[in-house]
């Protein structure tokens, strides 16, 4: 199961900030389709970035995965804090330990976590698919022609869009759709 786990967690990459992901999973599908334009070159649509989930503290004052960094001690680097149990956490870029200073909210006192709406015993009871929002930004780069025939920027537009649910995979390599556990 841990393969399985393993491979839908690089697949989706969600606890990683846009410039820290590589170049597989959700993030390979978007880069490979973007940009397109349209038939006559006038407007063009970018893939920005995507956001799976809700990350945020229980009272919702500390948002995104930004709460979730550290800077290395030793060499400046941005790293990913390690669970809060966990003492130190080693920089990729250096090889040093750091003290493992998870930040936590001044009103809750909480960490920023994943926030589900649902539990996957909610899910099972209600009929609920385990699941969390995927939201997509896109830039809009619209052109104009002049005289010479040469294109210039006319407009850059850039939104987040709701983009769906995306299943969560469980524990125990399951996923719930519709409050009934699919393999």
């Amino acid at each position: 199961i841990d393969v399985q786990r393993a491979s839908y967690e690089q697949f989706l990459q969600m606890d990683l900030l846009p410039e820290e992901r590589v170049a597989t999973g959700l993030q390979a599908v978007f880069t490979s389709v973007f940009p397109f334009s349209d038939f006559r070159s006038s407007c063009e649509l970018h893939f920005v970035r995507f956001e799976l989930g809700t990350w945020e503290c229980k009272c919702g004052r500390l948002k995104g995965l930004d709460h979730l960094r550290l800077n290395c001690e030793h060499c400046g680097a941005r790293i990913k804090a390690a669970e809060s149990h966990e003492m130190s956490v080693v920089c990729l870029s250096c090889g040093q330990g750091n003290a493992n200073a998870v930040p936590h909210c001044p009103t809750c006192g909480n960490p920023v976590g994943l926030r589900l709406v649902y539990s996957e015993t909610d899910c099972r009871e209600r009929g609920l698919t385990y699941s969390v929002p995927l939201k997509v930004t896109f830039r809009l780069v619209v052109f104009s022609q002049n005289e010479d025939g040469e294109r210039a920027i006319r407009d850059v537009k850039e939104e987040e869009l709701y983009f769906g649910e995306l299943p969560l995979m469980t524990e125990t390599g399951t996923f719930i759709i519709n409050g009934t556990e699919r393999v």
